[in-house]
């Protein structure tokens, strides 16, 4: 097979950080459960619902407000606080604001305890290193960030002056600016980058706009790899990261 893209042409791979290095999909279950069960422990088992019944609970309420025909134009922090006061309404407890947002500060410190690579990620850096510079967009937290790749021993690949993450005020992917921002930092240009991710709206659309290739890492492709485009910009589907190998020679 042979690759779409080549270090003739390119020179930098940016890559998304979480759920396309880092597989996050198991780390808030988790961290929810860990910090529910620190209550439940205390009350009667036969008192309001279990870790899993909240958790369960609050991830359809989750599911329903944002599947709504017309979403409702509130902040992500008032909908995590209705949805885990639906959750929580059989307990003994009354969930406030400052309840809720002392949970959640705690599933997210727990979150990092539950990360993981995704397969074949080590092995496949290691080799598209050889040829091209990598570096990270995220939307993340900068110093959150900076921790996982430290912790995940991923910092051979990826160092500090590497990192590009959006600020509280700054700009998100899409936005074409944050991927501007690192392509200028970086000293390359639109057409020399390719954008590494799993979202489709965040890392494939974003990067087209600004004029970037992309890679689309999406586990359902019917195809093990297939190519699209959007305007001008090419964007190549895959399966699994370490497909990546048989994108870029």
């Amino acid at each position: 097979m042979s690759p779409f893209f080549s270090p003739n042409r390119k020179k930098q791979l940016f890559f998304d950080m979480n759920n396309t290095i880092l597989d996050r999909r198991q780390c808030f279950d988790s961290a929810f459960l860990e910090v529910m069960n620190g209550f439940t422990a205390r009350w009667d088992p036969d008192e309001g619902v279990t870790a899993n019944e909240a958790l369960q609970s609050y991830k359809a309420e989750w599911s329903r407000h944002r599947k709504a025909p017309i979403r409702s134009p509130i902040s992500p922090d008032e909908l995590r606080h209705i949805c885990l006061t639906k959750a929580l309404q059989a307990m003994p407890i009354q969930v406030s604001t400052a309840f809720t947002r002392n949970f959640f500060e705690r599933v997210e410190e727990r979150e990092d305890n539950y990360v993981a690579l995704f397969p074949g990620v080590e092995d496949t850096l290691d080799i598209l290193s050889k040829h091209y510079q990598l570096a990270i967009i995220s939307n993340g937290n900068r110093k959150r960030l900076q921790n996982n790749l430290e912790k995940m021993k991923l910092t051979t690949w990826f160092t500090p002056d590497r990192l590009f993450a959006s600020e509280k005020d700054g700009p998100r992917k899409p936005h074409p600016a944050i991927f501007e921002q690192a392509i200028r930092a970086m000293g390359t240009m639109p057409g020399h980058s390719v954008m590494i991710g799993n979202s489709w709206k965040n890392d494939v659309v974003g990067a087209a706009q600004t004029g970037m290739d992309a890679v689309w890492i999406h586990p359902g492709n019917v195809k093990k790899i297939s190519e699209r485009r959007i305007g001008k910009q090419k964007v190549v589907i895959i399966r699994s990261f370490k497909q990546l190998i048989y994108t870029f020679s």
